[in-house]
């Protein structure tokens, strides 16, 4: 039921819904492999394991459920996931030396620094991803296709 109201809503609002609910599952995929290495491993190398397995899991969700998108080839396919590769690469290096500021240099606690990293990820990759990744001149959104589909 509640899936079929966030498809009959405005595209505009089913993607920032999407990307908010997506988002916070990518956001927990990330804060809890964080979580589960640092019980093995100094905190450098669980980040960085979260951050990498996070980044697999928000291409897939915000390919498929959040902004939809379909490619016409695999070059295509091969730019976007660059594009992607790129946008979440910087903020990445931002999730992974901003924690170590936040930590070696500040002297804040490992997980409170990075919540509040996460909080700065996940604005700039939504505009990342919307402005830069996942663009509907380039590519050919599904959800134009959703409403023949839906009747």
């Amino acid at each position: 039921m509640a899936k079929k109201l966030l498809w009959k809503l405005d595209p505009r609002w089913r993607e920032l819904i999407s990307y908010v609910i997506f988002g916070v599952a990518t956001t927990a995929v990330n804060i809890g492999l964080y979580q589960i290495f640092l019980l093995f491993v100094d905190y450098k190398i669980s980040n960085l394991i979260a951050i990498i397995g996070a980044k697999i899991f928000a291409y897939l969700v915000n390919k498929i459920f959040v902004f939809r998108t379909k490619c016409g080839g695999i070059r295509e396919l091969f730019g976007e996931i660059i594009r992607f590769v790129l946008a979440r690469g910087f903020t990445g290096l931002m999730d992974y030396f901003g924690l170590i500021f936040l930590v070696e240099v500040l002297q804040y606690d490992e997980s409170y620094s990075k919540y509040a990293i996460q909080i700065i990820v996940i604005a700039l990759n939504y505009v990342f991803g919307k402005k830069m990744v996942f663009t509907a001149s380039k590519n050919k959104n599904i959800h134009n296709n959703t409403e023949a589909e839906e009747r």
